[in-house]
């Protein structure tokens, strides 16, 4: 049964999210900006109509009776009339025309005409660059109500002389502010519709684009445990999944690859441990027949069962060769002292053999899998033993280098002979019947000198054309070790 998977969000909702966020920024700030923008020019627009008020009132300043005198026209009452209030409230329902102020003063702040409840602009206004006269436009407040405010200052004709006087129109803000506000809800409205239905449109589009992704997932759902072949490509597969099929038929590479490694392994093991269990039976068999001392039957066993077990670890040690280097098995050690500690565990064999062993070498710092060099020291010095005639010379010799460091493994042995020579690095078959070995020690070394990333290098040592013995030389790399795995071409046994 398949396991139901709890992810994290889908990829439309992730579309959605980081499309949404954005662009509802951007819409907030670009209602904003139009916001400003609609202010701006409803604020020119109406600062335009308070200067064109103000000279208007201006031009309206009669001298009469030796007083200053200003006479609205029906029209001017209209619109500066004050019995609607400022807010242009009529019967409790907001008016959309916006109601006038105005105020005449002399410099001096002398009432003249108009509303009196307006305060008096105090000083003098410069020369406004736009419209050529001493203006002044700035806010205010009027029965707690915020104001638009435009003074002009007016030469005028008086029994005096030429006098100024303060031309002051104003308007409340609230209704410039209602045509901005009503731009910017407008702007929301369309922007946010717009919004909305971009969403639908990209789920729309992300349900369908993910169409092939779910019929991959079909596909792989139809595949039985066995079924390891690739997956085809099809033509309208998209270009985003191919990284995916890629990826996946590389893991089935690998897992056919560990399926193979471990059905050659069980075929080997098999192989290889039928004979000495026929043969351990066998003598089982002798013994409980008493067709053979009882003394004798137990030795046979014995060295049956030392025989296989040989065979068992060299298996497994074998199968370990071939597989990836993890990271953890990476040591730093010198390889004198490794070699060193190899000498000395197969000193007792030497000593039993009268073996004249030879040892040379130098520190050498060296950083890879520390248990893959012993193996490969151990097991070309068991074949150095097995080979060499007792009381021959054989040695262990340590040669560093800027790029490689050697590892020799030489004995005074027969050397090869052009058969064991084709033969040399063949599984499950041994130089030599009588030493009764499974035919893996050099395939073994051979391959973990690979997983170091090193080789092995077997040859007859000759002198003056003659064999004088066999050298094993193994060579690997004096960098650091990457966790990489190896390349083997494995051989099938006969």
């Amino acid at each position: 049964m398949a396991e139901h998977l709890c992810g994290g969000r889908s990829v439309r909702q992730r579309l959605l999210l980081w499309l949404a966020l954005p662009v509802a920024l951007f819409i907030l700030v670009d209602a904003w900006a139009s916001y400003r923008a609609a202010l701006d020019t409803a604020q020119r627009a109406f600062d335009r109509l308070l200067v064109t008020s103000a000279h208007a009132l201006a031009d309206l300043i009669r001298l009469e009776g030796g007083t200053l005198q200003i006479t609205l026209p029906h029209a001017a009452l209209e619109l500066y009339g004050d019995e609607a209030g400022l807010s242009g409230r009529r019967g409790g329902d907001v008016d959309t025309r916006s109601r006038m102020i105005y105020r005449v003063s002399y410099l001096d702040g002398e009432y003249l005409a108009g509303e009196r409840a307006v305060a008096p602009y105090v000083g003098l206004a410069p020369m406004h660059p736009r419209y050529g006269v001493r203006l002044a436009l700035y806010g205010t407040r009027l029965a707690d109500e915020p104001v638009r405010m435009a003074a002009l200052w007016q030469p005028v004709e008086t029994h005096e002389g030429l006098r100024y006087v303060v031309v002051q129109v104003g308007e409340p803000s609230t209704y410039r502010d209602r045509i901005a506000r009503g731009i910017l809800w407008q702007t929301l409205g369309r922007q946010a519709l717009l919004l909305a239905v971009l969403l639908v449109l990209i789920w729309c589009v992300a349900t369908v684009a993910l169409r092939p992704l779910r019929g991959f997932a079909r596909q792989l759902e139809a595949r039985t445990a066995t079924d390891l072949e690739p997956v085809a490509v099809q033509p309208q597969t998209p270009q985003e999944l191919l990284p995916v099929v890629s990826a996946f038929n590389g893991l089935l590479e690998r897992a056919r690859e560990t399926q193979a490694a471990q059905q050659r392994f069980v075929a080997d093991a098999s192989h290889q441990l039928r004979t000495p269990l026929a043969v351990l039976k066998l003598q089982a068999h002798a013994g409980l027949a008493r067709e053979v001392p009882e003394q004798e039957a137990l030795e046979q066993v014995s060295a049956t069962i030392e025989r296989t077990s040989r065979v068992v670890q060299q298996l497994l040690t074998w199968s370990r060769a071939r597989a990836a280097v993890p990271c953890d098995q990476i040591d730093r050690v010198d390889l004198r002292d490794l070699l060193e500690e190899v000498a000395v565990e197969l000193s007792p064999l030497l000593a039993a053999r009268h073996h004249a062993f030879q040892f040379e070498a130098v520190p050498c710092p060296w950083e890879g899998p520390t248990w893959m060099v012993r193996e490969i020291a151990t097991n070309l010095l068991h074949n150095a033993l097995r080979y060499t005639a007792e009381g021959g010379t054989l040695g262990l010799r340590l040669v560093p280098g800027v790029q490689e460091v050697c590892i020799v493994v030489h004995d005074d042995g027969p050397g090869l002979s052009p058969q064991m020579e084709r033969d040399l690095f063949v599984p499950f078959v041994s130089g030599d019947a009588r030493t009764r070995g499974a035919g893996l020690g050099l395939a073994i070394c051979r391959d973990l000198a690979h997983a170091c990333g090193g080789r092995l290098d077997v040859r007859n040592r000759r002198v003056d054309g003659l064999v004088q013995g066999l050298d094993a030389l193994v060579w690997l790399s004096a960098s650091p070790h990457r966790c990489a795995r190896p390349a083997i071409a494995s051989k099938s046994h006969p």
